[in-house]
């Protein structure tokens, strides 16, 4: 089985890695601008806080994957969601809600609010009616079809229908969802996309022989995919020989299956790997 060169940009750890750092806005920036309108595009934003604060302790406190504010005010969410989940759209609307909850602070009154964008992308496609399209924008209509209200919109991106192969990239748009659906695989940076420099940029942070030790025991741990799982199992038994004791196999053998389960891999997958069964 062979290593690959870039970390997956759909695991959690990997796409905070390329697009959630400060020092690679411009690479977040190009993303987003390749999936909005025209009259949505941003120059510039900030990283906000995550963790939305609820009005009382019993209520649900929303984490964020992303979440960023433009000079002007428009706030970005952003959510990579790689696991099948029956109820990603009412998160959604609850985190954009949120989002829109905070921005209104007791005593000021409500006057105009800024544009709030949710972007979801999918690794999976939901069950039910209209998830068809590779791209769903979702706003506020009334029952003629006119826009009631367009400070509010919502984009789900559903990856699995993304199917266009290297040589038919031409849009910004398909560019970004090539890499984010085939960097994993890839063994040089595409000549297409080489030519932008923020597509080197992006590649350049992905690169696993970039990241420090922790960074990739942090990937590990985000991933669950049978190569991850492999290079997982050679960091564990190089740092066991270096080691030079029999016992350290085992107990890395024990935490290597430990590992595997806390980032939700399967028994099998997990006992094949390790040879440990019970996990």
């Amino acid at each position: 089985m062979k290593e690959n060169r870039y970390i997956n940009p759909t695991t959690d750890f990997g796409f905070k890695r390329i697009f959630g750092q400060e020092a690679n806005k411009d690479i977040l920036i190009a993303f987003l601008n390749s999936l909005l309108p025209e009259k949505h595009q941003i120059a510039d934003l900030s990283f906000f806080n995550t963790e939305q604060n609820p009005p009382r302790q019993d209520v649900y406190a929303a984490i964020l994957d992303l979440h960023c504010v433009t000079p002007s005010g428009e706030r970005f969410i952003v959510e990579m969601q790689r696991k099948s989940e029956a109820y990603f759209v009412d998160r959604s609307l609850y985190y954009t809600a949120s989002a829109i909850t905070n921005m209104v602070r007791r005593g000021g009154g409500i006057g105009p609010l800024p544009a709030v964008y949710f972007i979801g992308l999918m690794d999976f496609i939901p069950r039910g009616e209209g998830w068809n399209e590779l791209i769903r924008e979702v706003s506020l209509k009334d029952q003629y079809g006119a826009e009631v209200y367009e400070k509010l919109r919502m984009f789900y991106v559903l990856l699995p229908l993304f199917t266009k192969t290297e040589a038919e990239l031409v849009a910004e748009k398909d560019k970004w969802l090539y890499f984010l659906n085939d960097l994993y695989n890839l063994e040089n940076i595409p000549a297409i996309l080489g030519m932008d420099p923020v597509f080197v940029k992006a590649f350049e942070v992905a690169e696993f022989a970039n990241m420090s030790e922790a960074e990739q025991l942090a990937f590990f741990k985000s991933a669950d995919d049978k190569a991850t799982t492999k290079r997982m199992w050679d960091y564990d038994m190089k740092n066991a020989r270096e080691e030079g004791m029999a016992q350290g196999i085992n107990k890395t053998l024990l935490e290597t299956a430990q590992k595997m389960k806390a980032a939700g891999i399967g028994p099998e997958t997990i006992k094949a790997v390790t040879g440990l069964p019970g996990f």
